[in-house]
């Protein structure tokens, strides 16, 4: 496995591929056909989703989409964990959501300051982005919920790997 690292918004991986990147993806693909498989997901000529099975999929579960680069010299496998598309979709809808209160907060205030009235709209701004920090450590949290899965997910490659490897 890769080295630890610190914390990272959306984690990533890279290794070489110790088989062909079409023997990979014919190993990962058999895998999660498995009826007994502790993942579901998608796998294609040089890409593959993963997820939690249904029935063990949390709100937080994320997905590990692997990427495979054969760009001539050794292939290489690239993965990166990321919350599912709904969460995903929420967090940029709050951040959105966030930037157009402060905006709106700071263009307000401004207008106040300008009129020589009290400028109390100026604090929204600040607000919001007090807001947007806590939202950003809110996806850290959401990656402790998840560690367990994410290391279900990276063993499930790995082991796909392996057998891979051994064919």
């Amino acid at each position: 496995m890769s080295r630890v690292s610190k914390p990272r918004m959306r984690p990533r991986f890279e290794q070489a591929l110790p088989c062909t990147p079409e023997a990979f993806t014919r190993e990962l693909a058999a895998a999660l056909a498995r009826s007994d498989a502790a993942c579901s997901g998608i796998a294609h000529d040089d890409y593959a989703i993963l997820r939690m099975r249904t029935d063990e999929r949390a709100f937080w579960s994320p997905a590990l989409h692997l990427h495979v680069h054969d760009d001539g010299d050794a292939p290489t496998l690239r993965g990166t964990f990321s919350p599912s598309s709904p969460v995903w979709t929420l967090f940029i809808a709050i951040y959105l959501t966030l930037a157009i209160v402060g905006t709106c907060g700071l263009v307000y205030g401004l207008a106040q300051w300008t009129l020589e009235m009290p400028p109390w709209a100026l604090l929204v701004t600040p607000a919001a982005a007090v807001l947007a920090g806590f939202v950003y450590g809110a996806a850290f949290i959401g990656q402790g919920l998840g560690a367990d899965e994410m290391y279900e997910l990276r063993s499930f490659v790995d082991h796909a790997l392996e057998r891979a490897a051994q064919d």
